[in-house]
């Protein structure tokens, strides 16, 4: 299988960008329940995703839609360190999410395409092209210079949102591998996966079953709606996510999220405030997008040279 040979341009394309759309939407209804709604239990909206996300696929195998590998003690385990990194990397960008306001880990998080440029070379031995390479050390720049700006400094928050990015570095390449290397579809790691995360998540949930128990949102009319829009919100992310990382890679993955979350970020700092869009700050967004685009226009001047004739 040549995966890389048989994927057009406009699939590549698609995935990225429904990747942006389903990532940049799922900041904000996840800040809204966990801090607007006071629900900062994010195992019990990842367990109610991996659920509905498991039945569902299995559903469309049954009904034809599409194709599964069986989930067995073989499968399970061959992708047992990547359900290990999901789950570790999921709960902890959103409970950095909950910590700190969304430019900001919006900002931190774009230290993301560094560590999976890193991962990548020393995984895949891939070197990037000087375009590609000087695209990521701007972005970088300008994360650390948006962060400079942070006059709410949080170092917990800080410190969970760093070990975020390298563990989204890891998943990511992880995620990468299996669909190239071992030829797993997006589907097929999607419910393998799901599945191996359910009895990790589920722990968790029963862990803080008191605390849970304990919140007064059950009797807001807002929180069962909404909990119902992240949970197939995050169905959607989960796909969007998996597929655009195995059709074009765990860098162009990260890369996106530069992109899309600049838009977040000024939207960010209207809809939930916190920030102060001191000089550095502005400086730092300014080069987050400048990077992004370079990224963009490398990613496509590589692509293009793929398909003209030698």
């Amino acid at each position: 299988m040549m995966l890389e040979k048989e994927t057009s341009m406009s699939t590549m394309l698609f995935s990225a960008i429904f990747y942006g759309l389903c990532s940049g939407s799922m900041n904000f209804i996840n800040k809204y329940l966990m801090t607007s709604l006071s629900f900062p239990f994010p195992s019990v909206m990842i367990l109610f995703q991996l659920i509905v996300l498991s039945v569902s696929l299995k559903l469309f195998k049954n009904l034809g839609f599409i194709n599964l590998v069986p989930y067995d003690k073989k499968n399970a385990t061959t992708l047992a360190v990547q359900s290990i990194l999901y789950s570790a990397n999921t709960a902890m960008a959103l409970i950095a999410l909950n910590g700190m306001n969304v430019p900001m880990y919006n900002a931190l998080r774009r230290c993301s395409p560094l560590a999976s440029m890193i991962l990548a070379f020393i995984v895949f031995t891939k070197k990037p092209t000087k375009l590609i390479f000087t695209s990521i050390i701007i972005i970088t720049f300008g994360a650390i210079i948006a962060a400079h700006g942070d006059l709410s400094f949080d170092l917990k928050a800080y410190a969970y949102g760093s070990i975020s990015v390298l563990l989204m570095g890891l998943n990511l390449t992880m995620l990468q591998y299996n669909g190239t290397e071992r030829f797993y579809s997006t589907n097929d790691l999607l419910y393998i996966n799901a599945l191996n995360c359910i009895p990790i998540m589920g722990f968790i949930c029963f862990l803080q079953a008191d605390e849970i128990m304990k919140v007064s949102v059950f009797d807001d009319t807002r929180f069962i709606p909404t909990l119902i829009l992240v949970v197939l919100s995050g169905c959607l992310l989960n796909y969007s996510m998996f597929l655009c990382t195995t059709v074009n890679s765990a860098l162009t993955t990260t890369c996106v999220g530069v992109i899309k979350s600049v838009a977040t970020t000024i939207i960010g700092m209207f809809a939930f405030g916190g920030v102060i869009p001191t000089v550095s700050f502005v400086i730092g967004q300014s080069l987050n997008f400048i990077g992004g685009i370079l990224y963009a226009y490398s990613k496509y001047v590589q692509q293009k040279s793929k398909t003209l004739p030698s």
